[in-house]
């Protein structure tokens, strides 16, 4: 049974106050928890109903029992992000903000806010190997539940580095995605380290950033459709950058 003090400290981690508070968030559904695990992270709690523990037992083997607690399925509805709750939900440490790897490529998001769209951009982040994230101040947080569910568990593959670190960046080459940039081409970022910025969909990238972008590019338009989502965008730009 669950007791007042752990129901009431996971529901108040719907808040962002909360969450950096804590530096705690909520992972739901079996298939990110597994993620998360594998991926070296530690459960606090781990949240289920009666239902979602009869079917799973083999999972609920493996993870310690201190931890995981069983609630009814209208304290999940309480609980849970989700309009139709899986049964399982967990809690977690953030992973820590990490030191700067300068010989490693970095993602820099300015003022993304739509959640299902940060939750593509980490996920396709971590599918090409860019590890090192840094955000806006402007962006959505990261940690968001809607974030977490379309990241698909890629936080824990990821390194989120602070602002501050953007300091530090003077040897990079900065490549911004623009609608009016050039075409790209390899030889413009051959054999050097590189910052890819992406702005939000609804205001590109901020103007005081411009200056600092070495090159920009665009993606050609052939058909008629009006924008590219940013985060297919992004896809787009890493898989010619990698490749």
């Amino acid at each position: 049974m669950i007791s007042k003090k752990v129901y009431k400290n996971i529901r108040s981690l719907k808040s962002r106050k909360s969450r950096y508070a804590q530096e705690k968030f909520i992972v739901e559904g079996l298939r990110l928890i597994k993620t998360i695990l594998n991926d070296g992270a530690r459960l606090e709690y781990l949240i289920t109903t009666k239902i979602f523990r009869s079917k799973n037992i083999e999972f609920i083997k493996n993870i310690n029992s201190e931890v995981i607690f069983e609630v009814s399925e209208k304290e999940m509805e309480d609980l849970s992000n989700m309009t139709t709750p899986s049964g399982v939900l967990a809690t977690t440490n953030f992973p820590k903000y990490d030191q700067l790897n300068s010989k490693k490529n970095i993602i820099y998001l300015d003022q993304i806010s739509d959640p299902g769209n940060m939750g593509t951009i980490l996920r396709t982040a971590s599918w090409f190997g860019v590890e090192q994230i840094v955000l806006s101040d402007k962006c959505i947080d990261p940690f968001n539940p809607k974030v977490v569910a379309a990241a698909m568990g890629s936080h824990f593959q990821l390194k989120f580095l602070g602002e501050e670190n953007l300091n530090k960046l003077d040897d990079y080459i900065w490549i911004g995605a623009s609608l009016d940039g050039g075409k790209f081409s390899h030889s413009k970022i051959l054999n050097k380290k590189w910052v890819l910025v992406m702005g939000s969909e609804a205001h590109g990238i901020d103007n005081k950033l411009k200056p600092r972008l070495d090159e920009t590019f665009t993606i050609p338009k052939l058909g008629k459709g009006e924008s590219l989502n940013v985060g297919v965008a992004m896809g787009i730009f890493l898989s010619k950058i990698v490749s």
